[in-house]
């Protein structure tokens, strides 16, 4: 008879919020996938390690990443489960919070400017006058992360859960095609697309061609599942994301890794390819039309960014110094048509099933906040970039393993830097936490000792007569 003990309760807690966004079956199977992986690979007593504020703020990382929308909006409009958390980590390192470091000052001074906006606007905009400033208040992950990732053990448990994120992923993607090969579920999107999210399979795919050590072949071969799964969702975005992510570790990477880079890549082509061809005789829809239609710049998803972002940037040139504001939809298109006025509030335009958000988080900043304050914004979400020189001068010191969990974090980077330009990311509490995420586990990376010195190194004193 087992005894429950207070690492089980951990446990049980950590994949309870499974049934708050996952069908019921499926959220039981991963109740019990989870469980065992945790138990396999002693992840519990890692968790079990975590004073409360930080199982909080792992329980939530974990979820987010691998429920995103559909865990971020759990909750009641406006209270959802971010703003909850949000709060009880910021009370609770209030301490470690109000001793701003230096490399912190920037990020408090751009949530600062949402909350200042937030509070001019509010009298004409209410609610949507918060939920606007938001795409700056988001920041505030940069100092709780930087003091959460306080030593290299929390760093572990982060790519820990990798082993978990690979297995139920891959778990939940062929759940989702067994449904749709048996009828249960029907295929959205032009004939391809599985419900698995954006962050996490890309983040899988990049775990595959590095040494990590908690990743081994077996998990890397589990993980191959998301080529095909990526694939599937077809997102332009992602694509070069992932590209540009192992470009860039390719280029600061050992040797070692560039040949992990090729062998995988050619690999995973060749599973991609084998995938095109099964799936086409599976499913009934021309795949190929589809790609074809897709790479075209005439494709009128293309299309609607290019104008939208030229709607914004009018936005811009009209508000130059101070921005367009807080509150109010700075576009509204609907059927592909832009209207060149908005008189309609967020929830007017979403239940016309218009789009109120251009596809540019950098751009939609800039319209709103102004030339005054997006400077302070874009050094913020660059200054990680300047951990690469440092790191690469010292990652010998930590060994290939520690530099392998920083390429993983800089493909992380660019993945999300990529996202933001083609897409709505840091407007919302469910793609805004993986960017304020990346930044923020890197500014800390090397003060949290993950390139601690792992010899004793001895000088000879000559003695004096």
């Amino acid at each position: 008879m087992m005894t429950i003990t207070h690492k089980h309760v951990k446990q049980w807690l950590f994949l309870l919020p499974f049934f708050l966004y996952e069908d019921l079956i499926l959220s039981v199977g991963m109740f019990v996938i989870g469980y065992l992986i945790i138990e396999y690979e002693k992840i519990d007593v890692a968790l079990s390690k975590l004073e409360w504020r930080e199982y909080l703020f792992f329980i939530y990382m974990f979820h987010m990443l691998f429920g995103e929308r559909e865990f971020a909006y759990v909750g009641f409009e406006p209270l959802f489960v971010t703003e909850i958390v949000i709060f009880g980590l910021v009370v609770s390192y209030a301490r470690e919070l109000l001793q701003i470091r230096k490399v912190l000052l920037v990020y408090y001074l751009i949530v600062l400017a949402g909350l200042g906006f937030a509070v001019v606007y509010f009298s004409d905009n209410q609610i949507d006058a918060i939920r606007d400033s938001f795409m700056l208040v988001y920041a505030i992950w940069v100092p709780i992360v930087y003091y959460i990732f306080k030593n290299e053990n929390h760093y572990d448990l982060f790519f820990l859960f990798l082993k978990l994120f690979i297995v139920l992923k891959g778990a939940q993607y062929v759940y989702e095609a067994v449904m749709i090969l048996t009828g249960m579920k029907i295929i959205s999107f032009e004939g391809f697309r599985f419900g698995v999210g954006f962050i996490l399979p890309s983040l899988i795919v990049l775990t595959i061609f590095l040494p990590l050590r908690q990743v081994d072949v077996k998990y890397k071969i589990a993980a191959l599942v998301m080529v095909p799964a990526v694939f599937t969702m077809f997102h332009r975005s992602v694509f070069l994301g992932i590209i540009l992510g192992l470009l860039l570790i390719f280029v600061i990477g050992s040797n070692f890794t560039r040949k992990k880079i090729v062998t995988y890549g050619l690999l995973s082509l060749v599973l991609l390819i084998g995938f095109l061809f099964y799936y086409n005789t599976v499913v009934d829809v021309d795949i190929f039309r589809i790609l074809e239609l897709k790479t075209s710049l005439e494709e009128g998803n293309i299309n609607y960014r290019f104008v939208s972002w030229q709607h914004v940037m009018d936005k811009f040139y009209e508000h130059f110094l101070l921005g367009y504001g807080v509150g109010q939809p700075v576009m509204f298109s609907q059927n592909n048509i832009f209207y060149n006025t908005v008189e309609l509030t967020y929830f007017q335009i979403r239940d016309l099933d218009g789009n109120a958000q251009p596809h540019n988080s950098y751009l939609n900043i800039l319209a709103r906040f102004g030339i005054l304050i997006f400077p302070f914004f874009l050094y913020a979400v660059l200054q990680p970039l300047k951990k690469i020189p440092e790191y690469m001068r010292i990652k010998k010191r930590g060994g290939s393993h520690a530099y392998s969990k920083f390429l993983l974090l800089i493909g992380f980077l660019i993945l999300m830097y990529v996202l933001a330009f083609f897409n709505v990311v840091l407007e919302g509490p469910h793609h805004a936490f993986p960017f304020w995420l990346a930044i923020g586990m890197l500014l800390g990376y090397g003060r949290a000792g993950n390139f601690s010195e792992k010899f004793v190194q001895i000088k000879q004193v000559s003695s004096v007569s």
